[in-house]
């Protein structure tokens, strides 16, 4: 065997490592094991195969069965015909989103990280479904075919519409604070709860108020009236005067004359007796208001006796102190009730006395007469006869 140029080829050895042969480089896709960076690679133990120690660990040696290594496997080549190993100067940085060295092995379908996902709803999407048994919000459109429940009328709020509205037509606006009052709450409620009613509120106040000024102005013009009637009474006497025509008109009431509280100058007839029946009962201080008639006819009065007077009467007619009065009305009395026994029950008696100045001139007697309370008796009291109106005697 001769190593000379020219001479015979050279044997080889046979326990000579093999040259590794040269191989084409293949891109990661993504699923292949990638080599720790630096600072996983100083968490893997020593001793352990993996990657490059950073702080003077050797690296993996060649596999002396020919086998290529993890960096071989990447197509890169070293100076001394090996790939460098994970971490070594010229490997390939690691890509990003790629697994790390040791992390588990993605599963088969899952979504890799920066890869697109699926569109919402896209075949193959499967949405997790609702805890609460309910479909996804897109799918339950918000009440459709439920039936619209309008929301419950104020109480509050046509109370006040009703209160100002009688007011200010019945009472002349007199509750119309009480509306005007009761639409202000109204107002305040349906803000807290949502109610309708917010128009019938709104029209009580505006009601109660017109009812209020017009209740106002009322009480204005009153005023006013009473004030033009004082200024004008006051300037002319016509209080004065309005006030004495009152005391003379009850004053003539009162005795039957226009002379005030005097009796006034009469003559009282004298042609009647005890007995005589009369058409209607006088009114007349000289009875000249009434006739006699027969007492089998109907008739209204009847003359039962003359009383003998005593003495003259006063000339005040209200004079309760008269004492020739009293005495000539207390024989009437007397008389009467033994003729008609409770004549009071059914009727009354009238006493008709002589004028003073009769009296001083001989006229001493009084009349006494009794009446019915309904008109049309018949008979005489005097003689036992006498039926009243509707009722015996």
């Amino acid at each position: 065997m001769s190593n000379e140029p020219g001479g015979p080829a050279p044997v080889p050895d046979p326990y000579a490592v093999p040259d590794p042969a040269p191989t084409v480089p293949v891109a990661p896709g993504g699923h292949e094991a990638v080599a720790p960076s630096g600072y996983e690679a100083v968490r893997t133990p020593v001793g352990e195969t993996g990657p490059m120690n950073p702080y003077g660990a050797p690296p993996t040696p060649p596999s002396p069965y020919g086998q290529q290594t993890e960096a071989a496997a990447a197509g890169y080549a070293t100076p001394y015909g090996q790939q460098p190993g994970p971490g070594q100067y010229g490997a390939p940085a690691p890509q990003y989103g790629a697994p790390q060295y040791g992390a588990p092995a993605p599963q088969y379908g899952a979504p890799q990280y920066g890869a697109p996902q699926p569109p919402y709803g896209a075949p193959g999407y499967e949405q997790a479904p609702s805890p609460y048994g309910a479909q996804p919000y897109e799918v339950q459109p918000y009440g459709y075919g439920q039936p619209y429940a309008p929301p419950p009328t104020e109480g509050m709020a046509i109370a006040s519409f009703v209160t100002s509205t009688a007011g200010l037509l019945i009472f002349g606006g007199l509750p119309g604070a009480v509306g005007l009052g009761l639409g202000i709450a109204a107002l305040r409620r349906i803000k807290a709860s949502g109610k309708s009613g917010r128009g019938w509120a709104i029209a009580g106040i505006v009601i109660g108020a017109v009812g209020i000024l017009w209740m106002l102005a009322i009480a204005a013009y009153i005023v006013f009236v009473i004030w033009l009637i004082g200024s004008t009474g006051a300037s002319s006497g016509m209080w004065e005067e309005f006030e004495q025509g009152f005391e003379e008109g009850v004053e003539e009431g009162a005795t039957g004359s226009d002379t005030g509280s005097e009796l006034p100058d009469f003559a009282l007839r004298t042609d009647l007796t005890a007995g005589t029946c009369l058409t209607t009962e006088p009114w007349e201080y000289d009875m000249a208001d009434t006739d006699p008639v027969d007492c089998a006819l109907p008739h209204d009065a009847e003359v039962v006796g003359l009383i003998t007077m005593s003495g003259p009467v006063s000339l005040n007619p209200d004079d309760e102190y008269d004492t020739a009065f009293n005495d000539a009305w207390g024989e009437c009395d007397a008389l009467t009730e033994s003729l008609v026994p409770g004549y009071f029950d059914d009727g009354n008696v009238e006493l008709f006395y002589p004028h003073p100045d009769d009296f001083a001139g001989g006229a001493t007697y009084a009349y006494c007469v009794y009446y019915g309370d309904e008109p049309g008796m018949t008979g005489s009291a005097v003689v036992g006869t006498l039926e009243l109106a509707g009722a015996g005697v």
